[in-house]
Parts: C-alpha cells; structure tokens; sequence
C-alpha cells in the first residue's frame, strides 16, 4: 500500500510538472493588408490572427466591419453615427477575400509570454459579446487599426505603449492621409477631403496617434523591442502586392490647374465688348458663389449636426461662407449690410491665404486660385 501510494503521488507530481511546462497553444499574429484601389481600402486594414494548435482553429479577428444593409446606412455614415463591430472569420477565408481583390497581406507573430496570449485571447472574447462588440467609428482615434493597438500594447507593461519613434517628428493627421491618396492619384479626392476636414486633422501626432493607418501599427510593433526582446518577429509576405501601379494624372486634369483656368477666366477682361463672353463670366462666377455657398453649408452640417470630430473647427468656412448663395440672386443690389459683409470677407480670405502660407497644410493651395477669384469678385460687386 505504501508503495502505491508513493506511486500516485510520484504520476500527479508528473503530470503537474507537464502541465507547467508545456508550452501555450495559441499564435497570436498581426494581419497587416496593403491598400486597395477602392476609397473605402486606400488605407490599407488590419486583423489579428490567432492560431490555436490545441484547439485546431485560426481564426481572424476584424473590427472593421459594418452593416451594409442597414437601411439607414448613408445616413448613419455621413452623421458618424454608423457603428462598426468585432467580427471572426476563419483565416483562409479572411486571406481569399484579399487574395481575389490582389491585394498584399503580411503577418507579424507577435512575441507574447502565455499570459498575454490569454489576456488578449480573451480580450477579444470580452468584445465579441453582443453588448461590448459595436462601437462608433472615428477615423482618426477610434478604427480598425486604433483598437489592435490598445489591445496589443495594453497587454504589454506600460513601457510598451509608447514605442520608440519611427517617423519624423511633426507630421499630422492631414499629412498621412496625403501620402496614401497621393500614392494613389486620387487628386480629386484628396481635395474633397482636405476641405471636409478640420484643425483637428492639423494636429500633430504622437507615436501612438501614427498607429491609426495600418502600416503604421505594423511599424510600431516592429520598432518596439522590452528588455532587448522585439515585440513581433519579421513581417512575413502571405499574400504579395499584385495591384497595378496607379497611372499618374495628367497636369490639365488637376484640380489645380481647373481652378486655375476657372479663376482666370473670372477675373480677366478678356473681352469687355463681347456680350456672349460677359455672359458666360457672369454665368460662371453665380455657378462658383452658388457653389461656395453650398459647400459651405455642408462644412457647418458636418460641424454642428454630426458626430465626427474631424470635421469640426473648419477653416474652409472662411472662404466657402453659407452667404454667398445671396451674391447670386443679388449681384446688382446689394444691401449696405451685404457690402459690409463682403468687404469684410475679402479682407478675411486675404489673412486666411496669408496664414496658409505660413502654415502650409491647413489650407491646400489647390484653392489657392478659386480663393482670390472669389475674393476678387466679392470686391468688385461690394463697390
């Protein structure tokens, strides 16, 4: 009996030493995808992927999904009101999906002990419930890419949640968004975003702040490294790039180059005489008032009556004022109180242009010529 018992307690002794040194079962990786063609991908994505060998699963985890068929999905969208959610898909077929549209996907595994590996796990777990797995989108501070980074460096020490530096210093919002439109010749929309957008996109990013575009969080990780131990191993390629190199835009098809024959041919007299070209001047300038005011008008919805914080505190209201859809049923009868604010509205611009200067970036000197046409003309009918 003796014997038998010094033999149980010599197997449970084994089994417990096993249990403590077998190591943990899961992979935990970040999913980093280049950008696509598309507006709604030019940015790029992430995922995390976690592999559990004991379990046989490997599984993506997605914040950036949305109800495409919500009925009120528009409206939601333009109110930032739209609520995006924590969704899991077998990797393979999270890969096909990015395989089919040609676009490149790597992985970083990440280099977690097995408590973090669990914290993480089972932070996702915590956010798959229904009542924790929405939440309101913002593009800047609250994305797909915002959340994989709170939760990677949240499981890490504090040391970790400001990783060296590995952009140069200074750089805003506004700025990055411009190196990935730019890459993808998207003149025209980068223009229509750098006028929706306001200061808050001006504002300098911390490291951290970098880390809202995927390709930044994949650089953060890279760049992090405890006690001589990098967070993540190398990228690996699962997927290579295969999109075709956007095809660079003719000089004539700009919108700098539109504003300025637009503007030319407001403010030059280049035929006093000629009845039908006063006409078409005069047809064009109510078309560019009518459409300052009208922008102007969304500029203030976008600040006042939605939830995006990127779009408040706008300078472009300076030269696209809600008033100027009056100047096109009154250019030959201006009230006093009109002239004033049209004197007053030039001398605006022109600090505003003056400040842009400066300042490089909070206005886009795309406008540059429209501004001073406007201007111009504001003047002239203020007399």
């Amino acid at each position: 009996m003796k014997y038998i018992s010094i033999l149980l307690v010599l197997v449970i002794f084994s089994f417990s030493a096993n249990a403590q040194e077998k190591p943990s079962a899961l992979r935990i990786s970040l999913i980093t995808c280049t950008p696509g063609a598309e507006l709604y991908s030019v940015f790029g994505h992430n995922a995390l992927r976690i592999v559990d060998s004991a379990a046989g699963t490997d599984i993506a985890y997605n914040f950036g999904t949305f109800n495409f068929n919500d009925p009120d999905f528009y409206t939601k969208f333009v109110r930032g009101k739209l609520m995006y959610y924590l969704s899991q898909e077998n990797f393979n077929d999270f890969l096909f999906s990015y395989q089919y549209f040609k676009r490149g996907v790597s992985e970083q595994v990440l280099n977690l002990s097995d408590q973090e590996k669990k914290a993480i796990q089972q932070a996702l777990f915590e956010n798959l419930r229904e009542e924790n797995r929405s939440y309101k989108y913002d593009f800047f501070y609250d994305n797909c890419s915002t959340r994989l980074r709170d939760i990677i460096f949240n499981s890490k020490s504090s040391q970790a949640s400001n990783p060296p530096s590995f952009l140069p210093e200074g750089l805003t919002f506004r700025d990055h968004l411009h190196t990935y439109l730019d890459r993808a010749e998207m003149n025209w929309t980068k223009l229509g975003i750098d006028i929706i957008l306001g200061l808050e996109a001006d504002t300098k990013m911390s490291i951290s702040d970098a880390m809202f575009l995927p390709e930044f969080l994949a650089k953060g990780v890279t760049a992090t490294e405890l006690k001589s131990k990098k967070l993540s191993n190398d990228a690996v390629v699962l997927i290579p790039d295969a999109q075709p190199v956007p095809i660079k835009s003719q000089f004539w098809k700009t919108p700098f180059f539109v504003f300025l024959v637009i503007s030319l041919f407001m403010i030059l007299p280049l035929a006093s005489k000629n009845q039908l070209v006063n006409k078409i001047q005069g047809v064009l300038t109510k078309v560019v008032f009518m459409s300052a005011g009208l922008i102007g008008l969304l500029l203030v919805f976008m600040w006042v009556a939605t939830d995006h914080q990127s779009t408040a505190k706008n300078l472009n209201l300076v030269w696209a004022f809600p008033l100027h859809l009056i100047f096109v049923f009154r250019f030959n009868d201006l009230p006093i109180w009109l002239k004033a604010y049209a004197k007053a509205y030039v001398i605006l611009v022109v600090l505003l242009l003056l400040i842009s200067i400066v300042f490089p970036g909070i206005i886009t000197y795309t406008l540059y010529p429209l501004m001073i046409a406007i201007a111009y003309k504001t003047w002239i009918i203020s007399k």
